[in-house]
């Protein structure tokens, strides 16, 4: 099957004829194009305005500077030959108020070149030729003259010289320029859509009170917005939940994950668990799913690779601890460079990552804390001013080397840093230990491994 391209390039104002093979075709040849509605459809591509025009002809499209290139092949079965699909595009244009050129032609190039140079609408014919200035095909200043003073004005002056002689004349790269006028040019039509998302909407007869009920209308919609990303290659990794509630409110649930994925069922069962955790206030009357793209995963594991859950399995488990403890109690440990008697936070939005392959690098010993839940009571026995002994129920020992003591906290302006002092404590020349003084008395808060 031969290919076939369009390419729109929006000016002020367009000519509504069409000139097919270099002859203007009678409006009266035409169909009326009328005023039609599209189908109606619940999802909502975010593309720009000719973009999102171009969608309703191919699923093959380029956006280019001031206009787009789409292909068109096998839009012959449905419409007809070019010229008629050239009228069915022109009338689209005019029901959308969209003014500008529009060429079609079997080479990509060559549709680019007729839509920014000719004005109106132009179907080039394989067998037509359809002559252009020489000023509109991208030479050289100095070539350009050396051409007018021979005379030369058009693209069909310049195919009646031998491509030998202007090729061993103007070198190599001047086959270029001869296969863009023999419409052999080498552009190939590359789908760009810098938009990445669409939307799925759905309005309810009546509100409905228990999310529950609409989980399986969720799950279509999740479906739907799925396919739309598969449909061009894509993935997911976020989606965001709308709930229009009868109270005027709104409720907004994102999900964002570390990876993509098009499992409806692991969405399906996620959005279940984080609106579980968070149920709306009111009863719901319409819902919209947002769904961005993302590009897919690639998955190549190793034959020796040590054997962990997958991404989705993980993240639902990590959903159910979540509701069970609270989500402010689950997440990757992330440390915090200042001095706190715990410096590290919880990140609630990570999942922590695994290596198939660990690198080999040069260790160095370092020492860690081991913080005792709770801190052991502790009695001290101190001598001229010096810490001597130490007792836990667990163990005892005298101590033979300490440093301190420290402000248990860094940050000055708060109650916490004025009521805690430490000291680390070295018992018996064994092990060391992370001694405290608070309000309520002596504790070992952790040991050092």
């Amino acid at each position: 099957m031969s290919r076939l391209y369009a390419c729109i390039i929006q000016t002020p104002s367009t000519d509504c004829g069409i000139r097919n093979s270099g002859e203007e075709v009678s409006r009266k040849d035409k169909k009326e194009c009328g005023d039609k509605e599209g189908p109606d459809s619940p999802l909502t591509a975010h593309h720009p305005p000719l973009t999102a025009f171009a969608e309703q002809f191919a699923y093959r499209i380029e956006a280019i500077d001031g206009g787009v290139l789409f292909d068109v092949s096998g839009l012959e079965n449905r419409i007809g030959p070019p010229g008629r699909i050239a009228q069915s595009i022109a009338c689209e244009m005019k029901l959308r108020g969209i003014t500008g050129s529009l060429a079609i032609a079997a080479n990509a190039s060559t549709a680019l070149l007729y839509a920014r140079v000719k004005d109106g609408i132009t179907v080039i014919e394989e067998d037509a030729d359809q002559p252009l200035p020489l000023a509109a095909i991208g030479l050289s200043e100095d070539t350009l003259s050396v051409f007018t003073a021979l005379g030369m004005e058009t693209t069909a002056d310049l195919k009646s010289v031998p491509e030998d002689e202007l090729i061993a004349r103007y070198g190599p790269d001047f086959r270029r320029t001869l296969d863009l006028i023999n419409r052999n040019g080498t552009h190939i039509l590359t789908p760009n859509l810098t938009e990445n998302r669409v939307a799925w909407d759905y309005d309810l007869d009546f509100p409905v009170e228990d999310f529950e009920q609409l989980i399986f209308i969720l799950g279509h919609g999740i479906s739907k917005v799925l396919a739309e990303a598969s449909g061009i290659g894509c993935s997911s990794e976020q989606m965001d939940i709308n709930l229009m509630l009868d109270n005027r409110t709104t409720a907004e649930y994102s999900i964002k994950l570390s990876f993509p994925t098009r499992d409806k069922a692991f969405w399906l069962k996620l959005a279940n668990l984080r609106i579980g955790n968070d149920p709306p206030e009111a009863a719901i009357k319409a819902m919209r799913l947002v769904c961005h793209f993302a590009r897919p995963r690639a998955i190549e594991r190793g034959l020796f690779a040590a054997t962990r859950p997958e991404p989705e399995s993980l993240l639902l488990t990590v959903d159910k601890i979540k509701k069970i403890v609270g989500a402010e109690n689950v997440g990757v440990p992330a440390l915090i460079d200042q001095r706190l008697p715990e410096a590290f936070e919880l990140d609630h939005t990570k999942l922590p990552a695994g290596n198939e392959r660990q690198e080999i690098e040069d260790q160095y010993p370092v020492l860690a804390l081991n913080y005792f839940h709770p801190p052991l009571p502790a009695d001290i026995r101190t001598a001229d001013g010096r810490l001597v002994y130490v007792s836990t129920q667990y163990f005892v020992g005298h101590v033979t080397e300490y440093g301190g003591a420290w402000l248990g906290s860094s940050q000055w302006w708060t109650k916490r840093f004025w009521q805690q002092m430490e000291w680390d404590v070295e018992l018996d020349g064994r092990r060391i230990y992370r001694l405290a003084r608070t309000q309520e008395g002596w504790f070992v808060t952790g040991g050092y491994d």
